[in-house]
């Protein structure tokens, strides 16, 4: 007998900012947080499993009329130590970027913005391609998680900050990734680590007044279209991962380096770009009773690990260098199927902004939502 599972769910909320455009337009105050999705689960023989998801977002900057397939897999476990997966797979990074979809999954409202930046989510939640897990047993030292994958990925145009210029389209010739969690014999822990490399083509186009300016100044022929690739070859993410439950509270660490590699098809126009982010939280969560959760986190990003203070002359203000925030979250389930939450963040730098939405970025600001869930 076919076994059939449905869920689905929709949040609304809003957020507002003491200063600076984060997410959307946050310092004038937005409902702008809604999201809506259905999943559905097929096992028709044992082993055997077909799934997808559907999802609606209208978040900040985020409004997509008609709803994306976020995943869609069909996967085979051959034994406890082996499975494939081939379709529209959720990428495995960190802990928890298989569950950022999944509201009542957590806590927070916004994930720890450093390993988990909302405005890459749609970039990150998937790929499409194959992937080979498994759960291998390692006798008396608990057992070994793994999966590994190879696909492309769908990169949005907001993933490209550009002025003076418009993004065509979008090309990724790879993705290829990994991920290792050890869980020892202590319930509740588990330790690991996850790796991923891309290779992106972003097709560019330069707006009139910089084509004719870089023509007038002689670096461009007369006849130049304008037209340039922006390659990232490589750009590389890993991430170092712990997590602890125990009882009502949860622990959990993780630091990552986000390396870019970026050169363009005019390097005589655009120089050659090599980044080295530095991110990492620490984050606890206590269920105080049955409908209340309380959760805080501290979350550092870091945009040049060689420059953590924004002392060198990549920076226009010292603060654009790192963001420092410590967030508050409050929970609370009104039955299973219907949730709330409130939440505040106090954050020291800017390094998670877009320039282009903070022309004149505060160093010092506060961000505070609310959302609301229900789920079936």
């Amino acid at each position: 007998m076919n076994k059939i599972q449905i869920h689905g769910f929709a949040s609304e909320g809003g957020f507002v900012s003491t200063a600076n455009d984060y997410i959307g337009a946050s310092s004038r105050g937005s409902l702008k947080l809604f999201e809506a999705g259905v999943n559905v689960s097929v096992e028709p023989l044992d082993r055997l499993r077909f799934a997808l998801q559907l999802t609606g977002r209208n978040v900040g900057t985020v409004s997509e009329a008609v709803p994306r397939l976020d995943w869609a897999v069909i996967e085979y476990r051959f034994h406890a130590a082996i499975g494939a997966r081939a379709g529209l797979i959720k990428i495995p990074l960190g802990l928890y970027n298989e569950y950022v979809d999944i509201d009542s999954a957590r806590t927070a409202i916004l994930m720890p913005q450093s390993v988990y930046p909302i405005r890459n989510r749609d970039a990150l939640i998937s790929h499409t391609g194959f992937a080979i897990y498994g759960t291998l047993p390692l006798a008396a030292v608990g057992e070994l998680d793994y999966q590994v994958w190879l696909g492309t990925l769908t990169i949005p145009r907001s993933a490209l900050e550009l002025t003076g210029a418009t993004l065509d389209s979008v090309d990724t010739k790879y993705a290829v990734g990994g991920q290792l969690f050890w869980r020892p014999g202590l319930d509740g822990l588990r330790l690991g680590g996850s790796v991923m490399q891309a290779s992106i083509d972003f097709n560019v186009t330069l707006g009139s007044s910089t084509l004719s300016q870089l023509i007038a100044a002689g670096k461009l022929a007369a006849n130049d279209t304008g037209r340039l690739v922006v390659s990232q070859k490589p750009t590389t993410f890993w991430v170092g991962s712990a997590e602890y439950m125990v009882g009502d509270w949860t622990f959990a660490v993780e630091y990552s380096r986000w390396l870019k590699h970026e050169v363009t098809s005019l390097p005589a126009i655009v120089a050659t770009v090599d980044e080295d982010a530095e991110r990492m939280y620490a984050m606890v969560t206590y269920r105080v009773a049955p409908p209340f959760e309380l959760g805080t986190y501290y979350s550092l990003t870091y945009a040049d690990v060689n420059d953590r203070n924004g002392r060198g002359p990549k920076f226009g203000e010292r603060f654009q260098a790192f963001q420092r925030d410590l967030a508050l979250s409050l929970r609370f389930d009104v039955n299973n199927h219907w949730l709330w939450k409130l939440e505040g963040h106090f954050i020291d730098g800017t390094a998670e902004l877009q320039v282009t939405a903070n022309p004149n970025p505060k160093r010092y600001w506060g961000l505070f939502l609310f959302r609301t869930t229900v789920s079936f």
